[in-house]
């Protein structure tokens, strides 16, 4: 089953946590969440669309609807925020579609979020008051200046799963030769079809996007396995040479494989497959501290 009912926020009306994501699979929970990238890149997926998150980036996502998140770097951090805003439905678009208005509101979202981060984590006094007041501010932001009027199709459903069986192949099968020619046999379709599919869903094509995870995935080897031969390294991510893979290592880092364990080689990764990691709060709080009004603050 693809789809899976998973509330980050169990019994709590209210969650906001900072995390480090690694990859989290297709769920959906009863709650808006709110995502913004304090540091490094991560890729969501919301439907069947794939979106890049950079560093400073804010994504809404409406209640019940499917997404997934995967990292696209080990040192992300992202602030997210879980609450359900009664008779809100939320505009679920990337920045870089958002009206000019709604652009203007982004230092008072950020400050929002920060602001409530604070008030959870130190629980000053009266800190749940101070919560529901700036819960009360951010549902009216959202109402006023971020309403979709977007409803979930069946087609979209169904598409939302393929592209989700697709990635899922490419996250458990990465090591292997696998193509889109066999992807697109397997499943009864046209190799055209999945191509021109796969490109519009994602915005590169499917080899590209498959090398791009095979290198990712070839990090946490190059870091913690200083003894490891790169060949071994290249071969058990599926590239089919050492030479394909310091070619494409090269074009995306812009420096070689050993070059790269020489400079990170001291570097703890996150373990792959978890969920979410620890963060550094001094890092956190050093790059929300812009966004919080002083005054405010249990220092």
């Amino acid at each position: 089953m693809y789809l899976s009912n998973r509330s980050e926020i169990l019994e709590e009306e209210t969650s906001i946590f900072a995390h480090c994501v690694t990859q989290c699979e297709l769920h959906h929970h009863d709650a808006h969440e709110c995502l913004w990238v304090v540091k490094g890149r991560i890729r969501v997926q919301v439907m069947d669309e794939i979106l890049l998150l950079q560093e400073g980036d804010v994504l809404f996502i409406d209640k019940a609807l499917p997404h997934a998140t995967q990292s696209t770097e080990e040192d992300n951090l992202v602030l997210c925020l879980q609450h359900n805003f009664a008779g809100v439905t939320l505009d679920t678009r990337p920045m870089k579609a958002w009206s000019l208005v709604q652009k203007n509101m982004l230092p008072t979202i950020k400050r929002l979020i920060a602001h409530l981060w604070w008030e959870q984590h130190y629980k000053g006094d009266h800190w749940q008051q101070a919560q529901s007041c700036l819960l009360g501010q951010l549902g009216l932001l959202f109402a006023r200046y971020f309403p979709s009027t977007n409803t979930i199709k069946a087609d979209s459903l169904e598409s939302t799963l393929l592209m989700n069986d697709l990635l899922r192949q490419i996250t458990s099968r990465y090591q292997e030769h696998i193509s889109l020619s066999l992807l697109a046999e397997e499943r009864g379709l046209s190799e055209a079809y999945l191509s021109r599919y796969f490109k519009a869903k994602v915005g590169e094509t499917f080899l590209r996007y498959l090398t791009h995870y095979r290198l990712e995935k070839s990090l946490s080897d190059l870091a913690q396995k200083p003894k490891k031969a790169i060949s071994d390294i290249a071969l058990e991510h599926g590239f089919p040479s050492v030479k394909a893979f310091n070619s494409a290592f090269r074009r995306e880092y812009d420096c070689t494989p050993t070059e790269f364990r020489l400079k990170r080689g001291t570097v703890n990764l996150v373990s792959i497959g978890q969920a979410y990691a620890g963060v550094d709060l001094v890092i956190l709080k050093k790059k929300i501290m812009p966004w919080l009004d002083k005054q405010f603050l249990y220092l």
